[in-house]
């Protein structure tokens, strides 16, 4: 049998497990373990919602992988041995793997930059986006900065000015805004 492991359920762990699932549908000889920490999907590219005080759609893992077949794991990946084709979960369990999906997504550094980790709100995590919703929440007056002329950091500018117009809110970025993206996106 053929042990799928999908590590991570953003977007892109999510997207590749309901395919491989999918794809395997009504087959003996697959299986799909996928393992994640949390049992909530974020929706990470909507984050920038949640830190303007939006209330996103709770989806439930283990509801969104219903009649699909796949086994659904919450814990932490502590090790991964390549040789030996295993992860370990939580520093105990040992899962093997025939073909490993590694989808565990990014973080934001927040040690580059003096300052950031003591007083800068990120968008790492659902709980991260309300702490920064909450905190917005209790603010009357002043600048908000957005650093990052990303998608995320545009999107975070226009939503926290939309939803707070008492604050100024200022966007932060090396480069143009949007300039990863083509000429009309840009505009």
């Amino acid at each position: 049998m053929s042990q799928i492991g999908p590590l991570g359920a953003g977007y892109t762990g999510m997207a590749a497990t309901m395919g491989v699932a999918g794809r395997g549908s009504g087959r003996d000889d697959v299986h799909v373990t996928l393992v994640i920490p949390a049992d909530r999907f974020t929706e990470r590219l909507r984050l920038h919602q949640t830190a303007s005080g939006q209330k996103l759609a709770d989806l439930e893992i283990p509801d969104l992988l219903a009649g699909t077949g796949v086994e659904f794991v919450q814990g932490w990946v502590t090790a991964i041995d390549a040789d030996a084709q295993t992860i370990r979960i939580d520093d105990e369990h040992p899962l093997r793997y025939d073909t490993l999906v590694y989808a565990l997504g990014s973080i934001t550094d927040t040690e580059v930059v003096a300052g950031v980790d003591e007083f800068a709100y990120t968008l790492n995590s659902a709980h991260d986006a309300t702490l920064l919703a909450e905190h917005l929440d209790r603010v009357t007056d002043g600048t908000v900065v957005v650093a990052g002329g990303g998608l995320t950091g545009i999107e975070s500018a226009a939503e926290i000015a939309e939803q707070h117009p008492e604050l100024d809110v200022a966007l932060l970025s090396r480069q143009l805004p949007g300039s990863m993206m083509g000429a009309k996106g840009s505009r």
